[in-house]
């Protein structure tokens, strides 16, 4: 459970993820270096959006439109947390509140928000979790 910032206009709320990538690993470059194919995309559930992840804090227009095209969410930790689950054979649910645009304006935009985010999940977690 965590944040994450929406790379589509009007999308807010708290999401299951369906599928999960990686948006910033150079794999083809890596799987060179080491001579191993690197993972693609996870998929976690029939429905709910796309979330990329990456090692940077998305918050610029154009990065985010980019990011747009391939997927609706973006965080910094989804796809290691769902990589790891995975190969430790354990079932995984990504669950990711729109804190922030993800544009111009992010990083204030999250200070502001995360409290509340953290709230609305905790809501969340007792909801659906029981």
């Amino acid at each position: 459970m965590g944040t994450a910032g929406a790379l589509k206009p009007g999308l807010g709320g708290t999401h299951e993820i369906g599928r999960v990538l990686q948006h910033d690993l150079d794999t083809a470059l890596l799987e060179g270096l080491t001579g191993r194919p690197m993972d693609g995309p996870i998929d976690l559930g029939p429905a709910g959006p796309v979330l990329a992840t990456g090692d940077r804090f998305v918050s610029a227009d154009a990065e985010r439109d980019l990011l747009a095209r391939t997927a609706d969410l973006v965080d910094m930790e989804g796809y290691a947390v769902a990589t790891v689950a995975r190969r430790a054979g354990l079932p995984v649910r990504l669950v990711k509140h729109v804190s922030d645009e993800a544009g111009d304006g992010a990083v204030r935009s999250w200070r502001e928000s995360v409290d509340d985010c953290a709230k609305l999940l905790a809501d969340w977690a007792r909801t659906h979790l029981g």
